[in-house]
């Protein structure tokens, strides 16, 4: 594992902003009832999103990990539970230039740098809400990240309702990612953002070259924006996704 030795919680800041104020966070402020077991879901409907918009806040919680393993004494070889749920069909993995065909250590060599590893944690899933959720659903997922302009339309096959009560009953807590209005900072500076410099540059050339506006390596400091929501919201958000029994 390459960030224990790298990377500490004095590497990241979070902050929560309401009205004009802002608040500093502990990290388990931000993360309340955080466990080492936790099984976290990063959707990624296209394979740069997610590195892009979640990289801070993976590698504080991978860091987070580390910490609770640390204070137990002793040595340790483990990996946090995080899960990539990555758009993808018939092989192909969508990206910002396009489906491509990728090997599977191009497709987590981003993520594998942010300690979501081993590649048993990389999934090529359906680009759908419904099929994300689903892929999320049968891992465990219990913490989830999603992008806020990833909502579902019309669903040929939705799922159970029974998904929708069991999700219901496990999930801590989802954060929409890309958010303008996102009220959630993680600023990662320090050698938290030299990782994620790296693991930036183990992306497929043309989709690091091709960052959207704000999405810089030049600065010292990574900052992503978040908006909790309450699992219950964010299930009623994707209800369309569910049978209604």
């Amino acid at each position: 594992m390459h960030t224990t030795e790298r990377v500490t919680q004095s590497d990241f800041v979070y902050r929560r902003r309401q009205d004009s104020k802002s608040r500093i966070l502990s990290f388990t402020e931000a993360y309340p009832d955080y466990h080492p077991q936790d099984r976290v879901g990063l959707i990624s409907p296209r394979l740069e999103d997610g590195v892009f918009g979640l990289a801070g806040a993976v590698l504080g919680l991978a860091t987070g990990f580390y910490d609770c393993l640390r204070s137990k004494g002793g040595e340790f070889f483990n990996y946090p539970q995080h899960h990539a749920f990555i758009g993808g069909r018939n092989g192909r993995v969508h990206t910002r230039n396009g489906d491509r065909d990728l090997t599977i250590p191009e497709l987590g060599s981003a993520w594998g740098w942010l300690d979501v590893w081993p590649e048993t944690n990389w999934h090529l899933c359906p680009a759908t809400p419904a099929g994300m959720i689903e892929a999320a659903f049968r891992l465990q997922v219990n913490r989830l990240f999603w992008p806020v302009s990833f909502m579902p339309g019309t669903v040929d096959e939705p799922l159970s309702h029974y998904a929708y009560r069991l999700l219901r009953g496990r999930l801590k807590s989802v954060w929409y990612y890309d958010c303008e209005d996102g009220n959630l900072e993680v600023r990662a500076s320090g050698s938290a953002a030299d990782v994620i410099r790296e693991s930036l540059e183990r992306l497929p050339r043309e989709s690091a070259e091709n960052r959207h506006d704000g999405e810089t390596t030049s600065q010292p400091w990574f900052e992503n924006r978040f908006k909790p929501v309450e699992p219950e919201a964010f299930l009623e958000d994707m209800s369309v996704c569910f049978t209604d029994r």
